[in-house]
């Protein structure tokens, strides 16, 4: 089925730029990313720019897991993979910039979610094993890049890709044959949680049903999976008022149970403009599981955009705390803000720690200090 929102995500507010702590670790990245295609050369366009961005990045990404495939002991492999990680996000925001077709960009989208995933959480011991992998669809994707720039893009060189660099288990095993009785109870959901006024079917994928949306005479678009809706988004009106952040978190939480996610507790929240984005897990025993969150943006007295990313995954073996955050303080070089406790999945395995944040001239850092003990475990 033909997608015609090639228009839409323009328009609206993109999650997945909110909503990731990846996001939050590479911003000043992304932001010079940004930055760069706005101020362009004279005479090209912004899509250009786009375009030499995404064949950078798409050739530093190739270049990177090919070189992944020579290595069999784990410190040059994370040295790869880091330096693959930004040019993953590098190719994710200039494929935002880029004016393509977004029913032609979903599966790009779709493979560099999933590599950046594969980048970040996984170990680099499953990333060496699976670097033949990682390289084919590198190498495809690059390939594609560069045939799309030359305009010599037919049907046998489209990128094809649907979830094969991300392992199955039982908490994202999602139905992928879908039904008339399926998208209609997706319609259901869809006009109950969002007061919907009009809702058109658009196109099905993987598991995912989606719709165009009208409610109170603004457009968007919502995206179920399941029994849940996993975003969706409207288009904010100029004139709207802005909203405060006790409200906003309230507003944020009902919107995640409408969608189908109970139970969660606010992180974080904190205004942009005239909107409030407040970003939401699940709570273990006063541990929050930080890297899994869902993120709602908040704008007078509604929510104009919510996705959950990945705040339905589940922590077990959770380990013990061992030290009082005022323990873990005496690994910072500075005083901040009164840590936060939380559970976090590090290579493969469950760990809990206090995660500070600091703002420096530069923008937003985070130290996380062990809760088992106390010393530091990252910093980002």
């Amino acid at each position: 089925m033909t997608n015609n929102l090639n228009e839409k995500r323009s328009y609206h507010v993109i999650i997945a730029a909110i909503v990731s702590a990846l996001v939050v670790m590479l911003c000043g990245m992304i932001t010079g990313m940004v930055y760069a295609v706005r101020v362009h050369r004279a005479g090209d366009s912004d899509s250009d720019v786009a375009g030499y961005l995404l064949e950078d990045a798409a050739y530093g990404l190739r270049n990177s897991m090919s070189a992944l495939r020579l290595c069999n002991e784990v410190e040059p492999a994370e040295s790869i993979n880091r330096t693959a990680l930004v040019f993953a996000v590098r190719a994710e925001t200039a494929l935002e910039c880029n004016k393509e077709d977004w029913a032609d960009c979903r599966c790009k989208e779709q493979f560099l979610n999933d590599m950046v995933t594969v980048l970040h959480s996984y170990s680099t011991e499953r990333t060496i094993e699976m670097s033949d992998k990682l390289y084919e669809y590198a190498a495809k994707f690059y390939d594609c890049v560069m045939s799309d720039k030359n305009g010599k893009a037919e049907n046998n060189d489209k990128f094809e890709y649907d979830g094969e660099l991300i392992e199955n288990t039982s908490d994202n095993d999602h139905k992928t044959e879908i039904t008339d009785e399926d998208i209609e109870n997706a319609k259901t959901l869809v006009e109950s949680a969002l007061n919907a006024t009009h809702t058109e079917h658009v196109g099905s994928w993987g598991g995912h049903i989606e719709f165009n949306v009208e409610r109170n005479g603004t457009t968007g678009y919502a995206l179920v999976c399941g029994d849940k809706i996993i975003e969706y988004s409207f288009m904010r009106g100029e004139d709207q008022e802005g909203a405060d952040v006790t409200s906003a978190q309230k507003l944020a939480l009902e919107a995640a149970e409408a969608c189908g996610y109970d139970n969660l507790t606010v992180k974080y929240s904190g205004e942009t403009g005239k909107s409030v984005s407040v970003i939401m897990c699940k709570n273990y025993n006063g541990a929050l599981a930080g890297d899994d969150v869902a993120t709602a943006v908040v704008v007078g007295d509604k929510v104009v955009a919510f996705s959950a990313g990945k705040c339905d995954s589940e922590h077990r073996n959770i380990p013990t705390v061992k030290k009082t955050e005022s323990e873990a303080r005496r690994a910072l070089k500075s005083e901040t803000s009164t840590g936060t406790l939380l559970v976090r999945k590090v290579n493969g395995k469950e760990r809990v720690c206090y995660e500070y944040r600091y703002e420096l001239d530069d923008g937003v850092h985070y130290v996380y200090v062990c809760a088992e003990n106390g010393k530091q475990m990252e910093v980002k």
